[in-house]
């Protein structure tokens, strides 16, 4: 859709293109012949995220709230409008070009979760600006891909249009250090079982050379669920889990009486040298200071 102006007053157009349901993609070319100040009433239905890319000359958001953005070529400024009643400010004969990505709070909890969105999009005021930052070289790759599509030099096709869009979604959201939602996996009592057994095969196994993958086939998982496994189950990584194992069983070994030698390949290392390295920087004493029964 293309939003112009009476031609007495310039070249000033918007070409808008619709990404999916609530995300939007605006390409503007203002060369406005006097000063300009172009009033926005628009009623939002919900909050948006606002992306501009100044790409050429510099313009300004005057809300009514009082709040002021200011864009500028090589700029990328990151705003949340709860309302966008205001007017934007063209100087005369001053080339504006922008590319605008807009994302609506549905669509961002979509992408963010709702308390990041909530957080993100929430304010006192109608409209704030977070961030206002050069724009870097991978977005430009994206824009410029974006600007053959909004130009009608090249079609990309909804898949590739759909990457770019979000790829600079991405990276802005990146910079604004959001704490995204995170999905934690599920876990049947089937695979607790199934964790708890390959946590036995490690204690009954670590004499052995004991890969992850013997161990995840051995239980009837696959090697990514495993690990993600260990990490919901017992807080830490299938190899760290080992280790602990391993020294524990090597102290108790050592307590008794046993020889570092022995102890090294009771728990599974080949040579008593690696053996006395990996015992020290896990208790932070060597094996040899651990033997024979305290009195």
């Amino acid at each position: 859709m293309r939003h112009q102006l009476p031609g007495e007053l310039g070249e000033c157009l918007t070409d808008s293109l619709s990404i999916s349901p609530g995300l939007s993609l605006l390409h503007t070319r203002y060369q406005p012949r006097k000063e300009l100040a172009e009033e926005s009433h628009k009623q939002l239905e919900q909050p948006i995220l606002a992306i501009t890319m100044g790409l050429d000359g510099e313009s300004l958001f005057r809300g009514r709230c009082g709040t002021e953005l200011h864009f500028r070529q090589g700029y990328t400024t990151v705003s949340a409008f709860r309302c966008s009643q205001g007017e934007r400010h063209y100087r005369h004969d001053c080339r504006v070009k922008q590319l605008r990505l807009l994302i609506g709070a549905e669509a961002l909890d979509h992408y963010l979760g709702e308390s990041a969105s909530k957080r993100l999009l929430d304010g006192k005021d109608g409209i704030r600006q977070l961030a206002h930052r050069p724009t870097t070289g991978s977005s430009l790759a994206h824009i410029g891909a974006l600007l053959r599509e909004t130009e009608g030099k090249e079609s990309l096709g909804t898949l590739q249009t759909h990457i770019h869009v979000l790829c600079l979604l991405a990276e802005q959201l990146r910079h604004l250090d959001l704490p995204l939602q995170k999905h934690e996996p599920r876990y049947s009592q089937r695979d607790i079982e199934k964790l708890d057994a390959a946590r036995a095969l490690m204690e009954a196994r670590m004499g052995q050379n004991l890969t992850i993958s013997e161990l995840a086939a051995d239980v009837g998982l696959n090697e990514g669920k495993l690990r993600e496994g260990f990490r919901h189950r017992f807080k830490k990584s299938p190899h760290r889990l080992l280790l602990e194992l391993r020294m524990q069983k090597a102290w108790q070994l050592l307590e008794t009486g046993c020889q570092v030698a022995e102890a090294a390949y009771t728990v599974g290392y080949e040579h008593p040298s690696n053996f006395s390295a990996a015992f020290t920087k896990f208790f932070g004493c060597v094996p040899k200071s651990v033997f024979g029964p305290k009195r």
